[in-house]
């Protein structure tokens, strides 16, 4: 098995370190506080909470939900019912019955999955007051469980793009209710998270602890890499895994990707020029998407994001002095082109800005 995983969760000993990040997070929930977990996306902030939850006491109950496919209170209601079904009770005739009695007044409909079998249930909501009122029932429902819950929501964020109005406010009224359950709330589109916690004007203000995910430590990245190739039987020098390391400026996922690619190559001497050789091939691979990019976005939105890849990052995007340098035009101009660059996930707005995709950045780099 190749031990440098890009998808799932498998055992702590494929997790690479985190060890403070999951003892906080640990004793959070066991002291039923509610944290907002801030990430750049590919830093590994779902792994993390697949690695809390695989230790976690098996009486508690970890719901994890994405709701990034979610763009109405609906989707909302119906993602976390059929969780809430598929985690917290064995589907049996007394888990319809106290479903069915519970939401009466929404008319539950039960299904299954027809691949995995799992089943689910809807409720039927037809305006925005019922889906209200639904959110309010699932929650309480989770209250009136006799089980220790965590309620893990990811891309938290997508709900401030619900066209229902309030949802915050709604959700942390109801949150506000329950002294017993943990609430994650986690995110990659930082600025808007953070927006969401720390304005004062947000129902949410001050109401967790916050938590900003950063890169895994180099050191115990190096160690991670040197020990898993050598178990595979791979020779592979302390400067070679840095450079893997430095070659993706830390990034969760980019140094999996290039340490899985190297592994399933099989050439058991991982060299500097063999790592070097992996990142162009890498590259090579998302050409396709990468010029795909010089369709969907405007003249100024490719040459600001080509701007921003040349510097890697730059802290005052808005100065005379880049905008200038790189004949962008207006800084308000910068600034709407930012924004939707944003807004498109391309790029990341945190002391200033850089692009979320390194190794379109370093595309970019090859194309200048």
């Amino acid at each position: 098995m190749n031990p440098f995983l890009i998808s799932g969760y498998e055992k702590p000993e494929l997790f690479c370190d985190r060890r403070t990040e999951t003892k906080k997070l640990l004793n959070a929930i066991e002291n039923s506080r509610n944290v907002t977990l801030i990430s750049e996306r590919r830093l590994g902030k779902t792994s993390l909470l697949n690695h809390v939850n695989y230790l976690l006491e098996k009486e508690v109950v970890f719901i994890y939900i994405d709701l990034y496919p979610t763009l109405l209170l609906k989707d909302f209601v119906n993602l976390l019912s059929a969780k809430i079904l598929e985690k917290l009770e064995p589907f049996s005739d007394k888990v319809i019955r106290k479903i069915t009695g519970f939401f009466s007044a929404f008319k539950p409909k039960f299904s299954f999955d027809p691949e995995t079998g799992t089943p689910s249930f809807e409720l039927t909501i037809s305006s925005i007051s019922e889906a209200e009122k639904s959110v309010s029932l699932l929650l309480e429902y989770i209250r009136n469980s006799e089980k220790k819950v965590v309620l893990a929501f990811d891309e938290f964020q997508q709900i401030t793009k619900y066209p229902e109005k309030n949802i915050e406010a709604l959700l942390r009224s109801e949150i506000q209710k329950d002294n017993r359950t943990c609430f994650i709330f986690s995110g990659s589109q930082t600025h808007l998270l953070i927006a969401m916690f720390s304005a004062y004007s947000r129902p949410f203000y001050n109401s967790t602890e916050i938590m900003n995910l950063t890169q895994i430590n180099q050191e115990e990245y190096v160690k991670f890499i040197i020990q898993k190739f050598s178990k595979g039987g791979f020779s592979i020098e302390k400067e070679t895994a840095n450079h893997i390391y430095s070659r993706n400026i830390g990034i969760t996922y980019n140094v999996q990707y290039h340490c899985h690619k190297l592994f399933s190559k099989g050439e058991k001497e991982i060299l500097i020029t063999g790592v070097d050789k992996i990142c162009k091939e890498i590259l090579k691979e998302n050409e396709v998407v990468y010029f795909n990019y010089r369709e969907l976005l405007t003249s100024l939105q490719y040459r600001l994001v080509k701007a921003i890849a040349k510097e890697t990052h730059v802290e005052k995007p808005y100065s005379n002095e880049f905008t200038t340098k790189y004949n962008l035009g207006s800084s308000s101009s910068i600034r709407t082109a930012i924004k939707n660059l944003s807004e498109k996930g391309i790029l990341i707005q945190q002391n200033g800005v850089h692009l979320s995709d390194w190794y379109f950045s370093l595309w970019l780099k090859t194309q200048m």
